[in-house]
């Protein structure tokens, strides 16, 4: 049911992207753009938590964690079509795009608990290592010019 939202939300997207004043290259980085941000509201959520110490709201993130998963998957498809029009050629942003596409495929695969077990923890570590979703971050500003 959730791959089923998704898809439709990527559809409704696509639509978006090609029917918008924007041509198809900039309405597919608004697109993953918007998706990219929903998907990691996930992060700071979670730090807020543990910072305040909240109760009784593990089924939400429970949830939001789910959609992080598939929201994230659909930005990195996105941002995989984004590229294809814009026909880049700019060191950074394929930078950026392997790190989106390690960070994405790695979580996915512990999301569906693929890996075996001795993997399985230093997928997690490379997951989340918050150094490699900021170089990722800085690459994708850098790319696009925007410092």
């Amino acid at each position: 049911m959730r791959a089923i939202f998704v898809a439709i939300l990527v559809v409704l997207g696509a639509v978006y992207a090609v029917t918008s004043d924007y041509n198809l290259a900039t309405g597919s980085g608004n697109l993953c753009m918007v998706l990219f941000l929903a998907a990691n509201v996930y992060f700071p959520a979670k730090q807020i938590r543990i910072k305040y110490n909240f109760k009784n709201v593990q089924s939400y993130f429970d949830r939001m964690l789910i959609y992080h998963v598939w929201l994230n998957t659909a930005s990195f498809l996105v941002a995989c079509a984004h590229c294809y029009v814009s026909l880049w050629s700019n060191n950074w942003l394929i930078v950026a795009l392997v790190l989106m596409g390690w960070l994405t495929f790695g979580g996915f695969l512990m999301f569906i608990k693929y890996p075996p077990g001795k993997v399985k923890k230093g997928l997690y570590l490379l997951h989340t290592q918050q150094i490699l979703f900021f170089v990722m971050i800085f690459a994708m500003l850098k790319g696009h010019y925007v410092i």
